[in-house]
């Protein structure tokens, strides 16, 4: 009699990264030019690092995530950052520019906005990330910022 084998991956399955899996949503970033931008911002700032997370790069101040690069989410169509806004600034923050701003899936019911990046220009953008490291920021890092 003989023995059966055990599939090696998921893709053998036919599981979640298989067979089954659906086909990645096109870029809209093609050049990763606006990738760029939000790394530049995020990466001005003291002890920031860059992993990827859900799929996408994320920021982090320490251990606490305060920036995700969304390039066309679900189809969504959107090019923008997810960013952590400050207990209470969300409502104001998309009233105040809803051309640019949005209340993002997932994040958006935790206070989080997102950032149309072509909607925003360098200055504006690294003004909202840096309040979202604020944000997210421990009391070291926070001591590390020249303010």
């Amino acid at each position: 009699m003989a023995t059966r084998r055990k599939p090696r991956s998921t893709a053998e399955t036919g599981g979640a990264r298989g067979l089954l899996a659906r086909p990645r949503e096109a870029s809209l970033d093609v050049d990763g030019a606006q990738l760029a931008r939000l790394r530049r911002a995020c990466l001005a700032l003291p002890e920031v690092c860059e992993r990827l997370g859900h799929g996408s790069p994320c920021f982090y101040a320490g251990k606490k995530i305060f920036a995700m690069y969304s390039d066309n989410h679900h189809g969504d169509g959107r090019l923008a950052a997810w960013l952590k806004a400050p207990p209470g600034a969300q409502e104001m923050l998309l009233e105040t520019s809803p051309e640019a701003l949005f209340r993002p899936p997932y994040v958006g019911a935790y206070g989080w906005i997102g950032v149309h990046l072509r909607h925003c220009d360098d200055a504006a953008l690294a003004n909202l990330v840096g309040s979202a490291y604020r944000a997210a920021a421990n009391k070291k890092l926070l001591a590390l910022l020249n303010d």
